[in-house]
């Protein structure tokens, strides 16, 4: 408020020395015409003395056949319509372009300098709300009044208000990864009761029907212990409380663990996995959850691959990211598995009907936990290929 009637007064006080700067630049203008026509007719009253009091009483009244017969004359002399000189106008240019400097040089310097302040003021409050973000709640940036004391109460209250809300969210999702590990820890129990009825159960089933059925418990056992592992870990990574011990890693080898994790399924369906481009290249990961990302890419490329097929993984790496591409020799992506692929429970036309429907959500969530990005796009070829990439620090 005090910053707008301060602006007020200015302008004010502007217009002010402006309608001064004209008034006695008008004055100044009678004067210098009142002295030049003081010298002319004392000149021509000198030059004929005689006529002195007839020439005072014509420039007292208006005769106008006279001025027609005297501007004759005057041309006759080389005199044209001007009162002024040239060098009293040069004078008086000089006078009103010193005053038009002054005033523009004071209104540039103002400007300047309100907004050398509105420029300053904005970075004080963006630090303002840095400092509040990072949980440094100070009560404000000393007692000034200005135009923007208001935004700051403002912007305060709304930091306050979303920081809470974030830890109440953050406070929130944590309770729930550790409900979530109770329940984990709770099912183990009976888990592994049945895992060891099945077996009791092995010795006394007998003919064919009594073993699918074992055989039928057995996966959906798997299949609940699969899916409890990985909603546990995707719980985990959303509270952000899963620790992922980053640090240099050959690439060879956390490819290498990739792989390995999936041999059984691979060689049951003799499938060949190749690798290129890893050689000599280093990542800054968690070997063991980025194995088990790419594990998880793989695997779902094993079951869209048909039998004796390949799955290819290269490997790029500059000084921006690290890419890992997976390729499989399957039917490929169709428009909706590609907007859903990495939704949690989503399964495509295609799947595994064993599949929990959360691995692909798992790699995804483990690589934006390590600055990466993973998404899935169809080759030109035929088959799917995920892109799994890595930013160095800083980008």
């Amino acid at each position: 408020m005090k910053h707008n009637q301060k602006k007020t007064a200015f302008l004010f006080l502007w217009l002010f020395i402006c309608m001064l700067v004209c008034l006695g630049t008008g004055l100044l203008a009678v004067s210098r015409s009142e002295a030049s026509f003081y010298k002319r007719a004392a000149v021509m009253a000198a030059c004929a003395p005689e006529k002195a009091g007839e020439m005072m009483r014509s420039l007292k009244r208006e005769q106008p056949e006279k001025v027609e017969k005297g501007e004759a004359l005057l041309k006759q002399y080389g005199y044209e319509a001007g009162l002024f000189t040239r060098a009293d106008s040069a004078g008086l240019l000089s006078i009103l372009l010193l005053f038009f400097l002054l005033l523009s040089g004071g209104g540039a310097l103002w400007y300047a300098m309100e907004s050398r302040r509105h420029r300053w003021r904005i970075q004080e409050l963006s630090d303002y709300m840095i400092r509040i973000n990072n949980g440094i709640y100070d009560t404000g940036i000393g007692n000034r009044e200005d135009e923007y004391s208001r935004l700051q109460d403002e912007i305060y209250k709304t930091m306050i208000t979303m920081r809470e809300s974030r830890e109440e969210a953050k406070k929130g999702r944590e309770n729930l990864a550790e409900s979530l590990t109770d329940i984990s820890h709770q099912l183990k129990t009976p888990l592994t009761s049945v895992s060891l009825l099945q077996e009791l159960l092995e010795e006394q089933v007998k003919g064919e029907d009594g073993r699918q059925l074992l055989v039928r418990m057995e996966q959906q056992t798997d299949h609940i212990r699969i899916l409890t592992s990985a909603l546990l870990t995707l719980s985990r990574l959303d509270a952000g409380v899963l620790p992922l011990e980053k640090k240099e890693e050959d690439l060879q080898e956390v490819l290498s663990a990739a792989v390995e994790s999936v041999r059984s399924f691979t060689e049951y369906k003799r499938q060949a996995v190749r690798i290129q481009g890893e050689e000599g290249k280093r990542l800054c990961c968690d070997l063991g959850w980025t194995g088990e990302a790419i594990g998880n890419i793989l695997k779902n490329c094993s079951e869209h691959t048909p039998e004796d097929g390949c799955i290819r993984i290269r490997a790029e790496q500059n000084a921006i990211y690290t890419r890992i591409l997976i390729e499989d020799e399957g039917p490929g992506l169709d428009p909706e598995e590609c907007r859903h692929i990495f939704d949690r429970f989503y399964k495509g036309k295609s799947q595994d009907r064993h599949s929990a429907g959360v691995g692909l959500a798992l790699a995804k969530s483990l690589t934006e936990n390590q600055n990466g990005e993973l998404r899935a796009e169809n080759r030109k070829e035929g088959g799917a290929r995920f892109v799994m990439t890595f930013y160095a620090k800083g980008n």
